[in-house]
């Protein structure tokens, strides 16, 4: 029984010992260094576009909206099939109107721009 009581004397001193966290919490100032902000300094634009060509929502509407959201610049496409129209907010420093029907252009033979024109902000 002593060798016993010893042994669980030993384990609680052995876990007690072990378990105990001895790291002390380190606090590292770093100076020379500046508050970087991720937003880079974009010029938010709009723009609609009347596009001819379309013969269905889920092909063509959405492959026109799939290649335009893919391009650099561009941060948001709504095609809507029915009105045949496309609304793009785009920033103006990377890419210009012109690029933007491009764009719709090279995605297949059969689209067209029929107007683009550049907005203050969208009606809706």
């Amino acid at each position: 029984m002593s060798n016993r009581h010893f042994l669980f004397i030993a384990f609680s001193i052995f876990v007690f010992w072990g378990c105990q966290n001895n790291s002390k919490l380190k606090i590292v100032t770093l100076s020379g260094f500046e508050k970087v902000s991720k937003e880079k300094n974009t010029e938010k634009s709009y723009a609609k576009l009347s596009i001819d060509g379309m013969f269905c929502a889920i092909g063509c509407a959405a492959s026109i909206e799939k290649k335009l959201k893919n391009t650099a610049g561009v941060s948001s496409v709504t095609v809507n099939f029915d009105s045949k129209i496309a609304w793009v907010i785009y920033d103006a420093q990377i890419l210009t109107l012109n690029g933007i029907s491009e764009v719709v252009k090279k995605t297949s033979d059969i689209y067209s721009v029929k107007t683009i024109e550049q907005l203050k902000s969208f009606p809706f």
